[in-house]
């Protein structure tokens, strides 16, 4: 029986029968726990790996519903998962329990503590595998809560004097990830480079926490840079096929070309095979740590709205739904999700307009909380934005929504707020939680099936699950429970999972431990993915960007090189959405006449103007909306006006007021005018399958002053990630005026501000500690460094000033 159990076979067996009634909760009979218990042996000990795991939840599932943790204590340490048996030790073990055994077993542990933190047994081995690699490039494969981030310090120790970057996927893990290492870097590094004008070509050591396209902006600076050492983190992300992941791949390409013995390591919560990290033109081979150990063992529920199933267990290892019984039907899911909610929840929606929509229809039906933390949040963030922001009207009920069109300084400042303060008990987000975002919860409620415009595979089912019942939560000495080992989560299937949805495969696609998964390598500049007719021009394409950012890369290349300024410009800037080999020399004969008539662009009239003449009629039809929408006088008369707003240094607040007149006189010439809005449309226009447009005409104030919010975040991101690009184009063939570009580029052309806004600040933020706390800062403009002083949070306070503020200055110190 040992040798060739399996889960196809139990099935077909009685043991379901008492299984299903104990997965339930069902009272059982003493002698059938003990018979439980003996199967739960037999399966820990057979060899199929999920036999082995079905054998430890049975063991889990058990002791959380008895309170007799002996078992576990037991299993735990023969498995090597000591921080279970080490937490039984000190809460579930008595004085009288206690014999030579667990004294023993106490003392063993002792090599695996960290501090006050116990490892499991493939914790430990992975820090040793790291530690042993030091100078190799490898591949870290390993859930939430495994000490990944432990492992980025200790590489940054291990290359003092050294150059080392770490990449992260957004700028708010940016952030994150460089308060992390701040302590451990000082005395190591001079400073952590975050963004490309810290960086010092006459640097000796180099510490840079970057995004990939800051990375590439350093390199153009420095064609001599090279690293020792670059760590990827959310690794994964690589083997997709978007901008943002060649872009990944462009800059692995570059650092190994500059570097042969650079030492790449990749970090991911999920992959098949390591391997599939490798890109091609590079030589580097991957040696990879995958943890394979089982702690935590999730529980599923279906709740079946449409189809008035109603609530079901669904097992995983059975392949089973299991119906439970409930005392009353719910018609929407946020009457559901108060019913069954934990005192930390995470609800996952896959589009920013649904999140926002639930999180009004849950505020409607939860009461208002008494906090004193919400009640000052509250008021700060009114402050700060508008009175009539809806986030505020949901925190008074205890529930923040989290998505990318939340503008940054209020994402991080909600973000701490619901880590700290009990009362808020829901944060309703989108995929932005799968990119490394920590919050804590113990419960979650899934109500979409997609992410993005496809579903949620497997590998990103599991790492959005894995984001509840992390180890620090479960361990926790003072606040830790056994039973967040079994993380309960609640697939809602009703009115936002996509039309055609079958929940119930969903379900099973995602979740049942047989099915069998394998990367999708999609990205063309990775080795593993697979090259035919449907995508060998656009690795061509691929192929002569990263050439042509740095010849010599790719060995008997016969493409095309660039032949003009504008086109060396575009590759160098990243421009992907026009075929600049074919357009190159039309571009420049334009540039060319601008030389001659001394052209020195220094409005933002001007600047749309140029843009639009030179670069826009390039743009295919499929390439980016926005872009395309510049052939219109009144898109670029709109862009003109939000440069206008960034060099004047309007505060957010300010450009809400801005926004909403401009639309108001809109709506004053023509009553059924529709506006622009992105992915907040209901209108479709101009041959468009997407709506992208709304109407003014029947909206109130509220829903224009939200409308209004997210669409500056949007803008705002289209201009610091899209539109500059092409004012750095510009910048490089000297058709800028020096100041004009720094007035585009960071608001301000006050060198002490830019120094400010390179370290982390927002320019509202640096322009408000330049006026109140200069004494406070230590500004060094040739390093791009600056220095807060001790006291200064605390003056800060002192006088009152915005909390989102104080927090912003707070993470960059």
């Amino acid at each position: 029986m040992k040798n060739d159990l399996t889960l196809a076979k139990l099935r077909n067996t009685n043991f379901a029968s008492l299984y299903n009634r104990f997965m339930l909760g069902k009272q059982l009979q003493p002698k059938e726990y003990k018979c439980l218990l003996a199967i739960a042996i037999c399966f820990i000990n057979a060899e199929e790996v999920n036999v082995q795991q079905l054998g430890y939840r049975i063991v889990v599932e058990y002791c959380n519903q008895t309170g007799d943790y002996i078992p576990l204590y037991e299993i735990s340490i023969n498995k090597g998962l000591y921080p279970v048996s080490k937490f039984i030790e000190q809460h579930y073990i008595s004085d009288e329990q206690r014999n030579f055994f667990t004294e023993w077993n106490d003392a063993f542990l002792e090599q695996y503590a960290t501090g006050r933190i116990y490892q499991s047994e493939q914790q430990h081995m992975l820090v040793k595998f790291f530690d042993d690699t030091k100078t190799d490039t490898v591949s870290i494969i390993a859930p939430t809560s495994y000490g990944k981030s432990e492992l980025i310090l200790s590489a940054v120790k291990e290359y003092a004097g050294k150059k080392i970057c770490i990449l992260t996927s957004t700028k708010a893990l940016l952030i994150q990830t460089k308060k992390r290492i701040q302590s451990v870097s000082k005395g190591l590094f001079p400073k952590i480079v975050v963004h490309p004008e810290m960086y010092n070509p006459h640097d000796k050591s180099c510490l840079a926490v970057l995004t990939q396209e800051r990375l590439l902006r350093i390199f153009k600076k420095d064609h001599n840079l090279a690293f020792d050492c670059i760590i990827v983190d959310e690794a994964h992300e690589l083997l997709e096929d978007n901008t943002r992941s060649h872009t990944l791949a462009n800059v692995i390409i570059v650092a190994q070309n500059r570097n042969p013995n650079v030492a790449f390591k990749f970090l991911t919560p999920f992959l098949a095979d390591g391997g599939n990290l490798k890109t091609r033109y590079t030589t580097y081979d991957i040696e990879g740590f995958k943890v394979s150990e089982y702690i935590k063992s999730e529980k599923y529920f279906l709740y079946d709205m449409r189809n008035h199933k109603g609530l079901q267990l669904y097992d995983q290892f059975l392949n089973k739904y299991l119906p439970i019984s409930m005392s009353k039907k719910f018609i929407f899911e946020e009457d559901f999700i108060k019913e069954y909610c934990a005192n930390k929840n995470i609800i996952y929606l896959n589009r920013p307009i649904d999140i926002e929509k639930f999180a009004l229809a849950l505020k409607d039906v939860l009461p208002d909380i008494e906090s004193e933390l919400v009640s000052t949040a509250c008021e700060n963030i009114s402050e700060y934005l508008q009175p009539q922001y809806n986030l505020l009207a949901c925190l008074r009920k205890g529930i923040i929504y989290h998505h990318g069109s939340v503008p940054d300084a209020i994402r991080i400042y909600i973000e701490d707020l619901y880590k700290k303060d009990p009362a808020i008990k829901y944060v309703i987000t989108s995929s932005t939680l799968l990119s490394g975002v920590n919050l804590p919860a113990e419960r979650m409620f899934i109500l979409d099936n997609r992410r993005g415009r496809t579903n949620l595979s497997h590998d990103a089912f599991k790492n959005l699950v894995g984001r509840v019942c992390r180890f620090s939560e479960i361990f926790d000495r003072r606040n830790g429970k056994l039973q967040r080992l079994e993380p309960q989560i609640y697939i809602v299937f009703g009115q936002y999972f996509a039309q055609n949805a079958n929940c119930e495969n969903f379900l099973r696609k995602v979740a049942k431990v047989e099915s069998k998964h394998q990367d999708v390598v999609e990205n063309i500049l990775l080795s593993q993915t697979k090259i035919d007719s449907s995508n060998e021009e656009d690795l061509r394409q691929a192929s002569e960007f990263i050439e042509n950012y740095e010849n010599g890369i790719i060995e008997e290349y016969k493409e095309r090189y660039t032949q003009t300024d504008i086109g060396k410009a575009c590759i160098m800037n990243g421009i992907s959405e026009i075929d600049v080999f074919s357009y190159e020399t039309n571009m420049q004969n334009k540039v060319d006449s601008y030389q001659t008539k001394n052209v020195k662009i220094n409005t933002t009239d001007q600047l749309l103007d140029v843009i639009y003449h030179l670069f826009i009629q390039y743009i295919p039809d499929s390439r980016s909306d926005n872009l395309k929408r510049l052939e219109n006088e009144e898109a670029r008369k709109f862009y003109a006006m939000m440069l206008d707003w960034r060099a004047d240094n309007k505060s957010y607040a300010e450009m809400i007021g801005l926004f909403i007149r401009h639309w108001r006189r809109l709506y004053q010439q023509n009553k059924e005018i529709a506006i622009y809005v992105g992915k907040w449309g209901d209108i479709k226009l101009f041959g468009n399958n997407t709506p992208r447009y709304t109407k003014l005409k029947g909206k109130n104030r509220t829903q224009v002053v939200n409308l209004a919010i997210v669409r500056i975040k949007e803008e705002q991101d289209f201009i610091d990630n899209i539109l500059i690009k092409y004012v750095e184009v510009l910048h490089d063939l000297e058709l800028l005026e020096d100041r004009f570009y720094m007035q585009i580029k960071y608001g301000t052309d006050d060198e002490t501000a830019i120094c400010l806004l390179k370290n982390g600040l927002s320019l509202s933020s640096a322009m408000m500690l330049l006026k109140n706390y200069r004494n406070y800062l230590h500004i060094n403009i040739s390093e791009s460094t600056v220095k807060f002083d001790e006291t200064l949070i605390e003056n800060m306070e002192q006088a009152n000033e915005n909390q989102i503020m104080i927090y912003e200055v707070k993470s960059c110190m």
